[in-house]
């Protein structure tokens, strides 16, 4: 896969999921979780990945994973948090 190639697969996935939240919207609801918007970036993030791994670009492959986790990481603190610190 070249690389114009690999950013049609990026923009395609950001496209679906934007696309989703809209469909979500519009099916009546005015709030949409947050494990919803999760879901979300995980996706982009998995195509992003991807799309990187098969250009064999590792270097940019390792550092965009280790943002992810870290950003993940955050999410599961924040997470234990909501539930320690209940109002």
């Amino acid at each position: 896969m070249n690389t114009p190639t690999g950013y049609v697969v990026v923009v395609a996935a950001i496209i679906l999921v934007l696309a989703a939240l809209t469909f979500w919207r519009r099916r009546g609801s005015t709030r949409v979780p947050l494990k919803v918007y999760v879901i979300a970036v995980a996706v982009v993030w998995a195509v992003i990945l991807g799309v990187m791994w098969s250009l064999g670009d590792i270097a940019h492959f390792q550092t965009f994973a280790l943002v992810c986790l870290g950003f993940a990481l955050g999410m599961f603190a924040m997470y234990i948090a909501m539930h320690v610190y209940k109002s």
